[in-house]
This record gives C-alpha cells, sequence and structure tokens, in this order.
C-alpha cells in the first residue's frame, strides 16, 4: 500500500530523538504508517511489527477513557491534545509518558494522519513538570521537522502579529532567524498574503480551525509550499492567540500540486474551474461539523455579456471577465470564500462558515456594490450589470439529500436563483427558496405537458359572447383557450400562458387556436347559422415571429376561412414601443381584412399619438374600470374619457367585465354600444355557443344560463376569463 504521508516527513523524523508514531486513518480504523526508532525503543515493539498494525494494540491511547474522549477532538476540531498516559511495553512493564498528538490533513481539508510525539518519564515524575520541560524543548524539536512552529496573536484592535517563529524557518529559507521575524510578510509568496490573512480572520471570527496551504519565497527565490493548522484560543484579555505548526510539502507533492494548479485554474481569470470548485464545494459539504454549521453559495453572471462582446470586441470582453473576477476574488478573500469562474461569464463564491441568511443577504450586497462599479475598459468608462442568485444550505439537511450529491443540489438551488434573478430583472440578486422552487418545479411540468397538450388536442375553445347593450343580441365572440390537465386539473389561463410565452410555446398555441376558431366558425356557417365575428387574442411574441402572417394564411386557407369574419385582439402594452416586425404584421393582417382591436384599454400608457399611428378599429375597455365603476368616481371619469376618445378618433368601443344591470345602463348612457360579461354570459363550449345561435337567444337570459343551455359548463373553472395573451 502507497504511504499516503509524505516521505520527506518520514525521513526527517527518523533522525528525531523523541518517540514518535505517525497513524494514517483507514476506514475508521487508526493504522500505524511510521514509527521511528525511538518509539520502537520505548514501547519494545519492533518497527516491522508496529508499522501496518491498528494502533488499538498499544495500551494508554485507546484504554485511557479521558484521551480516548479527546481524540475526537483531534479528528473533528483540528486541534491537538497532549495528555499524560500509561502504557505497557512489549515485556509487560508499565511505563509513564507524556505524548502530544496533532493532525495531519490533506489538501482538501480532511485529517488523514495523527503525529504523536512521546516524553517516557518515570512514575515519580511530576507530569506538569515533564509538560512544560516539553514546551522548553519544542523549538528544539521542531527544527528537526520540515517546517516550523510559531505563534500568532490577534489584539483586541484587530491587529495580527506574529510573536514565534522557530528557527527552522530561517535555515528552510536560508536567512537569519531576526531577519526571519522582522520581515515574514515580505516572504510570503504576494498571491498568497491577503488568503493568509483572511483565512485567519476567518478563524478568529467563528473560532474555528485555520487551515491554510501557502508559499514562502527562499533568498535564492525558491519557493517551498506549506501547509498549516491551528486552533484558536481567546486568552483572558480579549486577544486571540494560535499556536500551529507550518508542515513544508515534499517535492513530489509540490509538482503534482503545480500541475493540479494548472488544470484546475481558469486560464483567463486565474480562478478555480468549475469542476474544481464543485470538488471543495462537495468536500466542505461532507466535512465533520457541527449540526448548526451552515454553507453558501452565490452564483453571478454578467446581463447582456454577448452583446457587449460583440460591440467591444473580444479584447475587451476578456477584460470585463479578468476585472469581475478580481472584485470577485477580493470579496471572496475578505470572508474567507472561493471563488470560481463556472464558464463562459458565469461566476460564483462558496462561503463554507455563513452564519444566517442575514449575513449571506450582506454578502450578496456587497457583492452587487462592487460589481456596480465601473470599469475602465479601453478608452469607455463602463457600469457592467449583472444577476446574483445566491443559496443557504444547513448541513443538517445534507442527509436528505446524499442520494442526490449534495454540491450539485446545492449548485443547482443557487442557478435556479440566478435564473430567477433574470426574469425579475437586472441587478435585483434573489435568494433561493424551496417554496418558490417547488412552484417553478410545478410550472415546469406545465410546460412539458402543455407541448404534450397542444400535439395531442387536449384543449379546447371557449366562446364567451359580446352582446349589444340595448337589445342583448349576439353581436361578436371572443375566443378563450382552456386546458383540462389530466393530473393537474384545470389549469389557469392566466398561468400557462404566461408559461407559453416564456417556453416558446406560444407561437403552436396561437396557431391551434387560430386553426380551432378558423374551423369552429366554418362549422356554425355549415350548418346553416350565421355566426357572428369571432375575436381571437394574439400576443406580442407571435407578432415578433416573420412566418406569422404566413402562418395565418395557411390556417385561413386549411380552415375555408374569411378573415373578415374574424377579429385581432392584442394589449394595449404592445402601443407603447411597437417595432417595425409588430407595425408590419398589424398592416399585413389589417390588409387580409381582420378587425384590429386593443384589449384591456386604458391599464397600459397608450398615447394619442400612439392610436393615430397604429391600425386599430376596437377599443376594450379595461373590465377594472367597469367592475369597481361607482357613478361619478374617478373610475366613471376614466370611462367617460375613453367612449369619448374612441367617438372622436371613429374607433368602435367594448365595455368588458360587465355584471350588474348599474354597469350596464351607464354604459349605455355614455355611449358604448357593446358589452361583455358575467351580466350576459360565463365563456361557454362551442356546444352550448351553438344553441345560444341557433336559438337567436338575447341576453342576459331570465333564469341561469346553466339552466336553460343543456350541457352548460359550472363551478369557478367555467366562469374563468383570462384570455390567450
Amino acid at each position: 500500500m502507497k504511504e499516503p504521508a509524505a516521505p520527506d516527513l518520514y525521513s526527517a523524523l527518523d533522525g528525531v530523538s523523541w518517540p514518535v508514531l505517525v497513524t494514517a486513518m483507514v476506514q475508521g480504523e487508526h493504522v500505524i504508517s511510521y514509527a521511528n526508532a525511538a518509539f520502537s525503543a520505548m514501547c519494545g515493539h519492533p518497527i516491522a511489527e508496529l508499522v501496518g498494525r491498528d494502533d488499538d494494540f498499544l495500551d494508554g491511547l485507546t484504554t485511557d477513557r479521558s484521551v480516548k474522549a479527546d481524540m475526537q477532538a483531534v479528528l473533528t476540531e483540528g486541534r491537538g491534545i497532549r495528555r499524560t498516559i500509561v502504557t505497557t511495553r512489549k515485556d509487560g512493564t508499565p511505563y509513564r509518558t507524556d505524548v502530544a498528538i496533532d493532525p495531519i490533513r490533506n489538501a482538501s481539508g480532511r485529517v488523514t494522519h495523527l503525529i504523536s510525539i512521546y516524553r517516557p518519564t518515570d512514575d515519580t515524575g511530576d507530569p506538569a513538570a515533564t509538560i512544560g520541560e516539553v514546551d522548553t524543548n519544542l523549538p528544539s524539536i521542531a527544527e528537526h521537522l520540515p517546517g516550523y512552529i510559531y505563534r500568532v496573536i490577534m489584539r483586541t484592535d484587530g491587529t495580527i502579529d506574529t510573536v514565534y517563529r522557530s528557527a527552522s524557518l530561517a535555515q528552510m529559507l536560508g536567512t537569519d532567524n531576526s531577519q526571519v521575524m522582522r520581515t515574514f510578510d515580505n516572504l510570503v509568496y504576494p498571491d498568497d498574503h491577503d488568503a493568509v490573512y483572511a483565512a485567519l480572520r476567518k478563524s478568529a471570527a467563528g473560532m474555528s480551525v485555520f487551515r491554510e496551504e501557502f508559499r514562502l519565497v527562499a533568498s535564492n527565490g525558491t519557493l517551498h509550499w506549506l501547509r498549516s493548522r491551528a486552533m484558536p484560543r481567546r486568552t483572558p484579555n480579549g486577544e486571540i492567540t494560535w499556536d500551529g505548526i507550518a508542515i513544508e510539502s515534499s517535492a513530489e507533492e509540490r509538482w503534482e500540486s503545480e500541475i493540479a494548479n494548472q488544470a484546475s485554474r481558469d486560464p483567463l481569470t486565474g480562478l478555480l474551474t468549475r469542476a474544481a470548485w464543485l470538488q471543495a464545494l462537495e468536500s466542505e459539504l461532507t466535512a465533520e461539523r457541527s449540526e448548526s454549521a451552515t454553507c453558501a453559495v452565490i452564483c453571478s453572471d454578467i446581463s447582456a455579456f454577448s452583446a457587449l462582446n460583440e460591440r467591444l470586441g473580444q479584447i475587451a470582453g476578456d477584460t470585463i471577465l479578468r476585472e469581475t473576477a478580481k472584485r470577485l476574488a477580493k470579496l471572496a478573500a475578505s470572508i474567507g470564500g472561493v471563488a470560481a469562474r463556472l464558464g463562459g461569464d458565469e461566476f460564483a463564491i462558496m462561503i463554507p462558515d455563513c452564519a444566517d441568511q442575514e449575513s449571506l443577504s450582506l454578502c450578496v450586497g456587497s457583492l452587487s456594490e462592487a460589481f456596480a462599479q465601473p470599469m475602465q475598459i479601453g478608452t469607455e468608462c463602463l457600469t457592467v450589470l449583472t444577476c446574483i442568485g445566491a443559496t443557504f444550505n444547513q448541513r443538517l439537511e445534507n442527509e436528505t439529500m446524499a442520494d442526490k450529491g449534495i454540491a450539485s443540489e446545492v449548485m443547482t438551488q443557487a442557478e435556479i436563483a440566478l435564473r430567477w434573478a433574470k426574469q425579475s430583472g437586472r441587478n435585483t440578486p434573489m435568494l433561493y427558496s424551496p417554496e418558490q422552487d417547488d412552484r417553478h418545479r410545478n410550472e415546469a411540468v406545465l410546460a412539458r405537458s402543455l407541448e404534450h397538450a397542444i400535439a395531442n388536442d387536449e384543449l379546447e375553445l371557449h366562446y364567451q359572447p359580446l352582446v349589444e347593450l340595448a337589445s342583448g343580441r349576439i353581436v361578436s365572440a371572443e375566443a378563450l383557450v382552456r386546458w383540462k390537465h389530466p393530473t393537474l386539473g384545470m389549469q389557469r389561463p392566466d398561468r400557462f400562458i404566461p408559461l407559453a410565452e416564456t417556453s416558446g410555446l406560444i407561437v403552436p398555441l396561437g396557431r391551434w387556436v387560430l386553426e380551432q376558431a378558423f374551423r369552429q366558425h366554418r362549422l356554425w356557417t355549415s350548418a346553416g347559422l350565421a355566426p357572428p365575428p369571432v375575436a381571437v387574442n394574439v400576443s406580442g411574441n407571435q407578432l415578433m415571429e416573420p412566418g406569422f402572417v404566413a402562418l395565418v394564411e395557411e390556417a385561413l386557407k386549411s380552415q375555408g376561412a374569411n378573415a373578415a369574419n374574424f377579429e385581432i385582439e392584442l394589449t394595449e402594452g404592445l402601443l407603447v414601443e411597437p417595432s417595425p416586425q409588430i407595425m408590419a404584421s398589424l398592416h399585413a393582417l389589417r390588409t387580409m381584412g381582420f378587425t384590429i382591436a386593443i384589449d384591456d384599454f386604458g391599464s397600459g400608457h397608450a398615447t394619442f399619438r400612439y392610436l393615430r399611428d397604429f391600425p386599430v378599429d376596437k377599443l376594450k375597455i379595461d373590465q377594472i374600470f367597469v367592475r369597481k365603476l361607482v357613478l361619478e368616481s374617478t373610475d366613471a371619469l376614466i370611462i367617460r374619457a375613453i367612449i369619448s376618445l374612441a367617438r372622436s378618433m371613429g374607433i368602435g368601443l367594448v365595455a368588458e367585465g360587465i355584471e350588474t344591470d348599474m354597469q350596464r345602463s351607464f354604459l349605455q348612457q355614455e355611449g358604448c354600444a357593446v358589452g361583455q360579461g358575467y351580466l350576459f354570459s360565463m365563456p361557454l363550449v362551442a356546444e352550448d355557443f351553438t344553441w345560444m345561435l341557433a336559438h337567436n337567444v338575447s341576453l342576459p337570459m331570465r333564469g341561469p344560463v346553466e339552466q336553460a343551455v343543456p350541457g352548460s359548463p359550472t363551478g369557478p373553472d367555467a366562469v374563468t376569463g383570462a384570455q390567450l395573451g
């Protein structure tokens, strides 16, 4: 079995006069991987008899209850212990020894080995005095190790001082000890300086283990790679002290680290790659911590980066990415986080010890502020907008995610929050919530089901009559799409229509509605009835499609329909900034014979100029004004103004949402001739509307419609008035 510990460390320990034992953590057991000659002489077991065996056959460490309990602190908290134990030699004779046990961790922070240094003493010896002697001689012990011992103190004012470094450091760097003490910061490799002090501050903030890998520069320019671990302790005067050991990596480890570093770093920004960062996230989330420990992930990307890259050029685009990465890395260092470039213009930060959601919100706010600062890109000073999504994961929940892959699930949560941020608007950070995720997951299910529903004719059109207010005669009908999901039940159009818009399904859905409306009108005509014009709702996304007009022409032809028998309804919002494509489509539809109507008029921001330039034949007063109508109210004044506007411009008018006789009378008196609403009829299936046409009914009918019309739908799903678009 290949020894996992550094061979350099073993060879250095061979010359140590103190007994030393190194055990490896293998599947929950402590397997002895190294014992020096001094340890063999102390216990009486030959080295060959020790290496490869579990250390439980040695007395003291596993038989002394207090020591056994304290061993857990070495494994979980990363701090060393010192104890006096009584153990037995191979020949059965007992002896007392003092032992100092410290953990050795790998690059991901997991404890892989324990190193134990022994100090034999006789039975009459004073343990406290013995430990004091060990403390006194510890610097000389360290001189034989490939690294150095240190003491670092954080003062109450936040300054950090190193008050002791063993002489072995000066020997390693090829300089004198006084020089090391005076200029240590200058000896730290520049790229590692901020990370070391950020790790110390993070350790102090949470009183957690300080662990860091860094490089020191020798007097001849050689880089020495070191790993350091230390547990902080607070002194009575409020200062925080770290007593620790920095062990140099072996030459082989150094070479592997350099190769791995090149493979795990993004060449453009220097940040971790997605794969390396996810591996670090997995290690962090699966590390043994307290149940209250938490981890947060922040994802961000640059808004409209493709457009910026195209306009400014790739060199400028790369500069934007590097500057964004620099700001991200600076924040990560200040909060003890780990930054990465996930790909393209998407970045991420992992915050291993994030106290709560409030702390996460503060970090997100700091990142937003950093990104909001202008960038000097060539001759331009740009403010680059970003979207940010974040998630807050409590490790207690990890057991429930074990089968999914913890890092993958947490990353998914952060990316979902990022998607919400993009949907809600630029520079609006979003925090993941399971409740919102469930809603969006349901919408994703609906979107997939909707595609199936369109392809398999699971939808149907309902028709709501428009009537002449004076007589109740049906003069038109509005086609409204309905969908009864096979498992989720009746779905409101105001839920699945937006899904169709965002998923791109609005085009096939709109085509289905047009074809069904054209087909039904032809069926009524073929049955000898005189059907009124039918209004079909069309969205802006449909009008923006270059092939939409051709699609309508094809649908008319395939169903044998006449455009003069139909109206195209669109929302007022399209009037605000109609694109050339929308204007061209509307003019083409009007030329074909369609009537153009503006739905929900009064709720948007249309102006006289747009009405003058737009090919509009009819306005439909937004039902919000009609439903809230009270005589002499503001709503009444708005309705009067819209009626006056339509009359003066020669535009037809319809009032939506009429539910009472008072509303009907007011509208008729003010000059609105046509209305629509539940006072007259709910939306009806085609068969019920056919019955009304065949019997030439006037609305409202006396008595409930469902009693007069065979098979009329009832219940809340039957009276839903939302429409396509």
